[in-house]
């Protein structure tokens, strides 16, 4: 006695009292059992048995050998008997008692029990003596053709088969082997890759038995055909046929699958999810397409619904061939990684390896380091990728486990600039590492304390990858920045700084960002046009209420700007603000003396930069008035640098104004490499100059202003009074 076990089956032989026989056990309700000649089959549709291939010559009375044979998605144990004779067998419960008699003569030509339509030992269409040696007495030419030809399809001689198979078309299209012939044929034109003529062949076939079983196998084939020569919008009619023709048949089932499966594998998974989510449950197909659906969702980054589908089929997947898809089963086990759910991930990443082919092992190594860099385990994902290194003998499984471990580098953050410049510049073209780069070096600068940096990084990541999951990391880290830097800007104001800044908030949109401070400070910076962007999403409802009071007075609707501030409290500091917008109103209508006076009350508020910029208002209001000595002394008050330039043209003009034509030259010419004002203050120097009757000097000017502005209208002033 000796048993070999298989998942799903048990076979056992046995010797007793002289006589042999073979037991199958385990056996499940979708299992046939036939005999063909000295063969007996048990065929399990559906189901593949775990062991590859196992076979064994016996030296009994009665038995001959037996094996296995596993295809895409059924395998059979096919036992022999001797010559002389027969297989008989008995079903009891979920067992089959296997058992050898003599063949009688008149048995000799009996077909005993037909072979199913689907079993793998096919092309044996009608003869019990395929496997044995023909006798030529017996037998018809025809028959002896045909036979032949199928016994060198069997061994893969596709060029001696297709010999024997055209000898029957050509010379006898009468014999019932005709028709069966002609499709094998084509499968010997498709084995060899001649595909053309492999479907010529199969169209010929099928117009001159078109109400022949085999013809929807044939119509398979072709779509396959098309399916390999890229020709998928073909192969996709021929399966929409197969399921118009065979409704409500198995053919239709597999037919709407592979029609999906042809949307999936030309990357249109919208089209492919349409078949695979409406596979039903109990199908053979159901698993299969619940991973595809799982790979299509983790293709556009919706891990969630990844996730979910593969949970649909975690039952049944054993029935998911590895060697086939293991891409698929490493992205899924990639997203389950992503949704902490390591013990699935694992089981996926276990039977991937169970396998032992190379190719599946080292992908399933590659899904296991991404996993490790999501639950930052960085040495086991060092290990994996220098075993990778080591041994694999693909660049591709390589290079992304040289990738792997550079972005692990990168998680532990203590790169340089340097580093991650190189690390950019070698992955140009790969948005994961190289978002993953500006992030961790934005971080590094941000524990650091440079700020500056850390946002330029951030802004960077997010106009180059406005997708990536690093955005919503970094958010947090550019709040708390633009804070910190807003703080900084009020000590020292700066137009640059505070620009930088409602661009990174405009940006990256982070949600702890100070937006009244930030408002506040792009008014006071002569910025008023960009609060618009931010000032509704103030969180403050008081403050948001004085800037846009603020904003639309500047803007000159002033009935909007006056509705706003109604509403206002009278407390401070909005008290204050309140002055400042009533004198902006009367500002912009020209009343420039109550515009004084209520700016003057606004600068009871304790805020340095506030008080520049009023007092800068309330300098250009009496220069506005004539009353220049009194501009030049609230111009002097004016400290921060921010402001120091718009005074100092101010001072210089009140002095050309009043006459003092000398000091207004030195004052001015402060500000002659100043681009912001470099047109006008050569326009006043020359102005100056020709009042003081210094031709020379004044031509100078003037001769600058037309190389540095040659569309200047201040020019055409100018050519009027000089020569």
């Amino acid at each position: 006695m000796f048993t070999i076990g298989a998942h799903g089956a048990e076979l056992s032989f046995y010797k007793r009292n002289g006589r042999s026989f073979f037991e199958i056990k385990g056996i499940g309700t979708n299992a046939k059992f036939f005999v063909k000649g000295r063969y007996f089959v048990a065929y399990f549709p559906g189901e593949l048995l775990k062991k590859e291939l196992f076979g064994r010559s016996l030296k009994d009375l009665y038995f001959n050998s037996f094996y296995l044979e596993n295809s895409v998605d059924s395998s059979e144990i096919i036992i022999k008997c001797n010559k002389g004779f027969i297989p008989v067998f008995e079903r009891k419960g979920n067992t089959v008692i296997v058992k050898a008699r003599r063949k009688l003569e008149k048995e000799a030509h009996k077909r005993l029990i037909p072979p199913p339509v689907g079993m793998i030992a096919t092309p044996f269409y009608v003869s019990e003596n395929t496997f044995s040696p023909i006798e030529k007495s017996k037998k018809s030419y025809d028959e002896t053709l045909f036979f032949s030809g199928v016994r060198a399809f069997y061994i893969k001689n596709y060029q001696l088969a297709s010999a024997f198979f055209r000898k029957i078309i050509t010379k006898y299209p009468e014999s019932p082997f005709f028709i069966s012939a002609y499709f094998l044929l084509g499968d010997c034109y498709k084995n060899m890759k001649d595909y053309d003529l492999a479907i010529k062949t199969y169209n010929r076939a099928i117009r001159l038995a078109p109400k022949n079983g085999l013809v929807v196998q044939m119509l398979f084939s072709i779509a396959d055909i098309y399916e390999k020569k890229g020709m998928f919008v073909s192969a996709r009619n021929v399966y929409k046929k197969v399921i118009k023709d065979y409704i409500g048949t198995k053919w239709a089932e597999e037919a709407s699958f592979l029609l999906g499966l042809s949307y999936y594998k030309e990357n249109r998974c919208r089209d492919a999810l349409g078949r695979f989510l409406n596979v039903q449950k109990g199908s053979k197909y159901y698993a299969l397409s619940m991973l595809l659906s799982a790979e299509c969702f983790f293709r556009v980054k919706d891990y969630a619904k990844a996730v979910l589908a593969y949970y649909y089929m975690s039952n049944s997947l054993d029935m998911v061939n590895p060697k086939v898809y293991y891409r698929e089963l490493s992205d899924v086990g990639v997203a389950l990684c992503k949704f902490e759910d390591y013990k699935e991930a694992n089981k996926i990443f276990d039977y991937m390896e169970s396998t032992h082919d190379e190719d599946v092992v080292e992908y399933s190594f590659i899904g296991r380091m991404r996993c490790d860099l999501k639950n930052r385990d960085l040495n086991d994902l060092d290990n994996r990728g220098n075993y990778i290194l080591k041994h694999s003998r693909s660049p591709k499984i390589k290079a992304l486990a040289k990738k792997l471990m550079d972005e692990a580098k990168l998680e532990r953050g203590t790169v340089s600039e340097k580093t991650i410049d190189k690390i950019m510049a070698k992955y140009r073209n790969d948005p994961d590492v190289i978002s993953l780069a500006l992030f961790v070096y934005a971080e590094k600068n941000y524990r650091e304390g440079n700020c500056d940096k850390a946002l330029k990084y951030l802004i960077k990541l997010r106009k180059l990858y406005p997708e990536s999951e690093y955005n919503k990391d970094g958010s947090p880290i550019a709040s708390e920045c633009i804070n910190k830097l807003l703080n900084q800007f009020y000590t020292n104001p700066s137009r640059d700084l505070i620009n930088s800044l409602f661009s990174a908030e405009v940006l990256i949109r982070p949600k702890k960002v100070n937006l009244c401070k930030l408002s506040w400070g792009l008014i006071f910076s002569g910025e008023t046009e960009k609060v618009e962007k931010i000032m509704h999403y103030i969180s403050d409802d008081e403050c948001r209420q004085a800037v846009a009071a603020k904003f639309y007075a500047e803007m000159g609707d002033n009935m909007k700007a006056l509705d706003i501030v109604d509403n206002l409290q009278r407390i401070e500091p909005y008290v204050y603000y309140i002055d400042m917008i009533f004198g902006d109103i009367n500002y912009f209508r020209g009343n420039y003396r109550k515009a004084i006076g209520l700016y003057e009350n606004a600068l009871r508020i304790k805020s340095g930069l506030m008080k520049d910029y009023l007092s800068l208002r309330i300098a250009r209001s009496w220069f506005q008035l004539k009353d220049y000595n009194k501009s030049i002394n609230v111009l002097k008050s004016i400290k921060l640098p921010m402001f120091l330039n718009d005074a100092l043209f101010l001072k210089g003009i009140c002095f050309y104004r009043s006459g003092r034509l000398k000091i207004a030259a030195e004052v001015l010419k402060n500000l002659i490499n100043n681009l912001q004002y470099k047109e006008r203050v050569l326009f006043y120097l020359a102005m100056i100059y020709y009042k003081l009757n210094d031709e020379k000097d004044a031509m100078h000017y003037f001769d600058q202003l037309r190389m540095f502005y040659p569309n200047s209208d201040y020019s055409k002033v100018l050519e009027a009074l000089l020569p």
